[in-house]
């Protein structure tokens, strides 16, 4: 980004932060004029600030204090055994703001609101977890970062504390994976690394080991990360972070607005939980079956050579044909074992997907809501009953709330009664073997250019003995390229009708997500008088997300 571009798009975001508070500021709500004065002071704030803020954050105990003193050489840095980071500390670095923050679920919750409160703030992050990896507080923390703060590449996972680990790091590449998913660990620079190790290399009494603890430390892969990630969002982080602030302004603000009732601001907190648990499983289940299905393209296409080869002018027509239907055969069998791949994958990420959403179901917050919506008796009756008065009547609310925890349960139970049997049966009943469809065509597709081979093997004799072959072998060439081109014409037409067919099956997925968006708009339409300034935020809302998307490309 040049410093042209930089100032157009700083331009950009100063007028959506202003327009931001514009919207919200004439509201007389208590909660939404808080949101108003938080988000100004940060606005303040945050433009006088002129270095990147880096903020340093992960479970207690994984080091960060330690990798920030290795970092600074500052000799103020406290590291202990203990939880003894309590508050969020500044430390100076070149021309950047480290920011040692409290470590999350250590059992006190107002340790945590600090450190989210921080992240919000903070331009880049380095997420730091021990060589033990991620404890459940400590994933489920580092998927809230990356999905809901969206995060992802403004972000660098540090593995510390290598040196008591007895495996390699790609031993441990696995169970990061399960975590990060649908990521990718290179899309967080990680790194594997010891940084007391580093800080012992920096200390005289250990000069005779100086050497050695370095290398042991890998300290500069750290340093590589961080500085890729600075280079990268340098200029993009100064523009991004307040998006990311007047978003989750805007957010807190239609959730106040919708309605000051407790239970609908828990419903819209399920749905968007929902939400999240459905796209990711809707992502996994594409780059699984996206990624076999690159693979059957490829040994398509590679196959092509086994026929080009032999177009040669060395080769009958009958050899070649021959050849054709082995190949045939191959492209027929490894169809079959890739749908057979394919098909495991989508059950196993059903299966997935149905212990999520009963997790959810039964998670705290699914299980107030169930108490929130709970209807008591009124002399012996149920408040629902139509001959009580209408204000014992049961609430477009709880009606709502008992709808969406109904269909939350409508889906976990789908999903493991129903749609991994249909999806197998689906999938069986649409993908049939290549070779009984198509392979007889494709045989037959051929035939002009091997029979050209053919001839072509005769004339071959006659050029050679004319001394003129040039023609000839630019005959062989063009036929060898058809062939070749046929077969990447098959591999590109299985990949995409296949990817046709399994969209078909696990369309269920965009079902549920529009049914979600339509089941959120109900309940932040529940009071019409506020139809009007809900919609000016929401479209601020998508038009500061379309930007935020634009900055991070």
């Amino acid at each position: 980004m040049s410093s042209f571009q930089f100032n157009a798009k700083s331009q950009k975001v100063n007028q959506l932060c202003q327009e931001t508070i514009d919207i919200l500021e004439i509201r007389t709500e208590d909660e939404v004029k808080k949101l108003v004065d938080d988000f100004q002071n940060f606005w303040q704030e945050y433009q006088q600030q002129k270095q990147l803020s880096i903020a340093f954050i992960g479970q207690y105990n994984a080091g960060k204090s330690t990798l920030i003193k290795a970092l600074t050489g500052d000799e103020s840095v406290r590291i202990s055994a203990e939880i003894c980071t309590d508050q969020v500390t500044e430390y100076a670095w070149q021309d950047v703001l480290l920011l040692d923050t409290p470590g999350i679920y250590a059992g006190n919750t107002e340790h945590d609101d600090i450190t989210l409160e921080r992240i919000s703030k903070c331009d880049l992050l380095v997420f730091v977890v021990p060589n033990e990896l991620f404890n459940p507080q400590g994933a489920a923390f580092f998927q809230t970062v990356a999905n809901q703060m969206q995060r992802v590449g403004q972000m660098v996972l540090v593995v510390n504390k290598m040196s008591r680990e007895s495996g390699s790091p790609q031993d441990l590449l696995s169970t990061i994976t399960q975590v990060i998913e649908p990521y990718y660990p290179q899309q967080f620079y990680t790194c594997f690394i010891d940084a007391d190790s580093y800080l012992k290399s920096q200390d005289p009494k250990y000069i005779k080991y100086q050497q050695s603890l370095q290398t042991k430390s890998n300290f500069n892969d750290f340093l590589d990360s961080l500085q890729k990630l600075i280079q990268k969002n340098e200029l993009s982080a100064k523009l991004v972070t307040p998006l990311h602030r007047a978003v989750d302004t805007l957010e807190k603000s239609v959730n106040f607005l919708s309605t000051g009732d407790k239970t609908t601001r828990d419903l819209l907190e399920i749905l968007r939980r929902k939400k999240n648990i459905i796209q990711a499983s809707q992502t996994r289940a594409r780059n699984a079956y996206r990624s076999e299905l690159a693979k059957l393209k490829y040994e398509v296409i590679m196959l092509s050579e086994k026929i080009a080869s032999m177009i040669d002018g060395h080769h009958t027509k009958e050899e070649i044909e021959v050849e054709v239907e082995k190949v045939t055969k191959e492209i027929t069998t490894f169809s079959e074992k890739i749908i057979g791949k394919i098909q495991a994958h989508l059950q196993e990420e059903l299966i997935n997907l149905q212990n999520k959403l009963e997790e959810l179901q039964n998670s705290l917050l699914g299980k107030t809501i169930a108490r929130e919506i709970t209807i008591d008796l009124v002399d012996g009756k149920r408040i629902n009953d139509p001959n009580i008065p209408d204000k014992f009547g049961k609430s477009i609310l709880e009606k709502q709330g008992g709808k969406i925890l109904e269909e939350l349960g409508k889906l976990s139970s789908k999903v493991s009664r129903d749609l991994v049997y249909n999806i197998g049966k689906f999938l069986g009943f649409k993908f049939k073997p290549w070779g009984a469809v198509n392979g007889a065509k494709f045989i037959k597709g051929l035939g002009p250019f091997i029979a050209g081979a053919g001839v072509l093997f005769d004339a071959a004799m006659t050029a050679k003995e004319e001394y003129d072959d040039q023609e000839n072998q630019r005959q062989l060439r063009n036929a060898r390229n058809h062939v070749r081109e046929e077969f990447r014409k098959v591999a590109e037409e299985m990949v995409e009708k296949y990817e046709l067919n399994i969209e078909e099956a696990i369309s269920f997925y965009d079902e549920e997500l529009n049914d979600i968006e339509n089941n959120q708009q109900e309940l932040r339409n529940f009071d019409q008088s506020k139809h009007e300034i809900l919609t000016q935020i929401e479209n601020k809302r998508q038009d500061i997300k379309q930007e935020i998307k634009q900055l991070i490309k």
